[in-house]
């Protein structure tokens, strides 16, 4: 299963996310989810991580906009891996994850590169802003919320 802190820095980024990055960061939890699904160490955790990355596939598949001609191609390609995640989930068994896994690599490192041209906003407009730095410990990251008591929740 993936780790508490890793949801929790999935969770940091999207907060912090455009709409580009959003589209990044979904490839990377779907690409983590496959990892997690590789290292289980029970059928039941492997089907589990499959089943969440398909749901995050699935998220990937109805945000398309098909007033775009590659929307087209982008929903082949999800339903291949799609198929090949189902495949693996049902059987237990890793089938293809790794072609699977290569497509989606693939596929977030070019919306990685355009999301870092990507100067929109921030799709959570009133979220609290996160930022890391070193602390006392040797090597040890600690975050800082520089917002503290900051106006928080919806605006009226």
């Amino acid at each position: 299963m993936m780790d508490k802190e890793k949801q929790k820095d999935f969770a940091r980024r999207v907060s912090q996310a455009n709409k580009t990055q959003l589209v990044a960061i979904t490839y990377d939890i779907i690409l983590e989810n496959i990892k997690c699904a590789k290292e289980a160490d029970s059928v039941d955790g492997f089907r589990a991580e499959l089943k969440s990355a398909q749901k995050f596939l699935g998220e990937l598949m109805r945000s398309l906009d098909f007033k775009y001609p590659i929307s087209v191609n982008l929903l082949r390609i999800y339903e291949y891996v799609k198929v090949i995640l189902v495949s693996s989930e049902i059987s237990g068994e890793n089938r293809g994850l790794d072609s699977a896994e290569s497509v989606l690599a693939k596929l977030g490192s070019a919306f990685h590169e355009i999301s870092s041209k990507d100067n929109s906003g921030a799709v959570m407009e009133n979220a609290q802003q996160i930022v890391a730095g070193l602390t006392y410990g040797k090597g040890t990251l600690n975050e800082a919320d520089m917002t503290a008591g900051a106006n928080r929740g919806f605006l009226a």
